[in-house]
C-alpha cells in the first residue's frame, strides 16, 4: 500500500542567471533550460536528504522538462532508481516538451516504457485546468501504485504550478497555501485512510534555505 508521497519543485534555473542565446539549451528548445550551478547544488542537497534520513523511495516521477528530469536524476542516482516521465506533472503554459527518447540521451535512467497518465497539457490552460489536470494525474498515479501492491513511497518532481496543484489535489483543497521554493519538499503520510500533509515546502536541508517561492495569486 502506498504510504508516503513526496513533492518537490526543480532546482534554480540557468535562465534566471543568463538569458537563452540561440536555443543553446540541451534539448534545443528555448523554453527548456537546464539547472544553474546553484540549482544543481540544490538538487544534490535534496538527494542527500533522502540518503541522510534513510528514506527509500520506490518510484520517481518527473515532468518532461529538462530541469525537472535533471533534478530527479540526482535523487535517482543516489537511490539507484529509474525515472518515470509523467506529462501530467508538466509546466503550465509552455509548448510541447522534448520527447522521452531525446531526454534519455542525457538521462539513461529514464524508463521509456512508462505510459504517462496524460498527454502534454495545452499551452492555454487556465488555473482551473491545471488543478483539474493534477487531480486526474494524482488519482491515476495513486491508483496505479495501489494496483502494484508493493509501492510504499514515491517522489514527484514538477514545477511551481504543478507541484502546488498536486499538493492541493491530494489535500482536496484548491485554496490551500502551498510553499513551493526551488527544491523544497512537501510530504504526505497516509494515516487512518487519509492523506496528512506533514511537510509543506520544507527547505531546512537546503544550505540557501527557501528561494524563489511562487503562488498562483
Amino acid at each position: 500500500m502506498l504510504e508516503t508521497i513526496y513533492f518537490t519543485r526543480h532546482g534554480h534555473r540557468s535562465d534566471w542567471i543568463v538569458p537563452v542565446l540561440n536555443n543553446c539549451y540541451p534539448t534545443g528548445l528555448f523554453y527548456d533550460p537546464q539547472l544553474s550551478p546553484h540549482g544543481c547544488n540544490q538538487a544534490k542537497e535534496l538527494a542527500q536528504y533522502f540518503v541522510n534520513n534513510t528514506i527509500q523511495l520506490d518510484k520517481i516521477y518527473s515532468s518532461p522538462l529538462f530541469r525537472t528530469v535533471q533534478t530527479a536524476n540526482y535523487v535517482a542516482e543516489n537511490l539507484d532508481l529509474e525515472i518515470l516521465v509523467e506529462n501530467g506533472l508538466g509546466e503550465w503554459e509552455i509548448p510541447e516538451p522534448a520527447s522521452t527518447s531525446k531526454l534519455r540521451e542525457f538521462f539513461p535512467r529514464i524508463n521509456t516504457l512508462y505510459t504517462s497518465v496524460s498527454n502534454h497539457p495545452k499551452a492555454d490552460e487556465t488555473i482551473q485546468d491545471v488543478h483539474d489536470r493534477l487531480n486526474k494525474t494524482m488519482q491515476e498515479i495513486i491508483s496505479r501504485c495501489e494496483a502494484e501492491g508493493q509501492i510504499k513511497s514515491i517522489l514527484l518532481v514538477g514545477h511551481a504550478a504543478s507541484v502546488t496543484a498536486g499538493v492541493r489535489a491530494v489535500l482536496e483543497d484548491r485554496l490551500a497555501v502551498v510553499n513551493c521554493g526551488t527544491c523544497s519538499l512537501s510530504k504526505f503520510v497516509r494515516e487512518g485512510g487519509k492523506w496528512k500533509l506533514r511537510l509543506n515546502g520544507d527547505c531546512s536541508f537546503l544550505s540557501g534555505g527557501e528561494e524563489n517561492n511562487w503562488a498562483f495569486d
